[in-house]
């Protein structure tokens, strides 16, 4: 039977068989390679690297190895045996596009759309979602992913409910962006709230905001 067509019986099974956890860091390049995999064709990724989905793959996977070496906190993830299926990124304040892209906003804001290819190009992509970044203190999440043939079986939803879990025991606000509409009902499943909206490189991108619930 086809991943994402199981009976609720079949999806139960397969959940209780995963191991959700935070990841150690022998385990953090999988997690970069089943985002990378999950995300090669998300808008963003199209948006900025083009067609070719070796380039996007390629370019995706480097950005996310980065993201999770330089994070220093836990990161999320759906473990198969040794194998990473999913994972939910999670950044401290301080340390998310908002910080890392504010000496470079006004530049990358002004710069008209580079052509695909051109390694400015994400950073005006990057430049819109750090304009509509939370002033408050947060924690921002992602990359948000599931391996390509696992996708609609429950499996995020169950890395993030653990990621959000934590937030509500530590009373943190989480923020994110997503790039596809369908994702909205997912994240406000999870608690998020639609706050804003703008548009770039072509493609929409939706903020969301999640208030750690009470006991």
């Amino acid at each position: 039977m086809q991943a994402g067509r199981d009976s609720p019986v079949d999806r139960s099974r397969r959940l209780a068989a995963l191991e959700v956890r935070t990841l150690q860091p022998d385990e953090l390049l999988a997690a970069a390679g089943a985002a990378a995999r999950a995300l090669q064709d998300d808008p963003a990724s199209v948006a900025c690297y083009g067609e070719d989905p070796l380039v996007r793959l390629a370019q995706t996977y480097g950005l996310f190895a980065d993201l999770f070496g330089r994070a220093v906190s836990p990161q999320y993830g759906a473990l198969s045996g040794r194998c990473v299926l999913a994972v939910a990124g999670v950044l401290p304040p301080g340390q998310c596009v908002g910080t890392m892209m504010a000496p470079l906003l006004d530049a990358a804001s002004a710069l008209p759309e580079p052509p695909i290819g051109d390694p400015m190009r994400p950073a005006v992509l990057w430049a819109t979602w750090a304009a509509h970044d939370l002033p408050e203190e947060h924690w921002h999440i992602g990359p948000v992913g599931v391996e390509p043939g696992y996708q609609g079986t429950g499996i995020g939803r169950a890395v993030m409910a653990a990621l959000c879990e934590e937030l509500d025991a530590q009373s943190r606000i989480g923020w994110l962006e997503t790039n596809k509409e369908r994702n909205l009902r997912f994240y406000r499943g999870l608690g998020f709230e639609l706050v804003d909206h703008a548009p770039a490189l072509g493609i929409d991108n939706w903020f969301l905001r999640r208030d750690p619930r009470r006991p």
